[in-house]
């Protein structure tokens, strides 16, 4: 019976997080939150593709780096930018023109005014504004 309670437990919480292919997702990278889209579930694994990012990045994650998208708002921890804004970042060691196109957790997506040099999440340190 004691043991009982603690497996509940555990599969309450997992089905509480439980997630099918097409959801959007926020998903856990190097101590960093990205959004992004579950392509595939299996044995309680998450295929998913993150947002901007190639498809070569697509990985297998378990459920404790995978959680429900966020809302739409900023996160209380980025206030200093926001989606929009016309910044400058360095590509290479070239501060270039771009603009953020949306805000992550802890993260900012930005667009290279330049096409060619694309587009790439970066921390609020490396953005200055125009």
């Amino acid at each position: 019976m004691r043991y009982f309670l603690p497996t509940l437990l555990c599969l309450i919480t997992l089905a509480a997080n439980a997630q099918k292919a097409g959801d959007k997702v926020q998903i856990e990278s190097t101590g960093s939150w990205y959004p992004g889209k579950v392509l595939e579930v299996k044995d309680g694994q998450f295929f998913v593709a993150y947002d901007g990012w190639s498809e070569t990045f697509n990985e297998w994650v378990g459920p404790d780096r995978i959680k429900t998208a966020a809302s739409e708002t900023t996160p209380s921890g980025l206030t200093k930018f926001k989606a929009g804004d016309k910044v400058e970042v360095d590509y290479g060691m070239v501060p270039e023109p771009a603009t953020i196109m949306e805000v992550g957790e802890n993260k900012y997506h930005i667009k290279y005014d330049n096409t060619l040099f694309g587009d790439k999440w970066v921390t609020e340190a490396q953005i200055k504004k125009l």
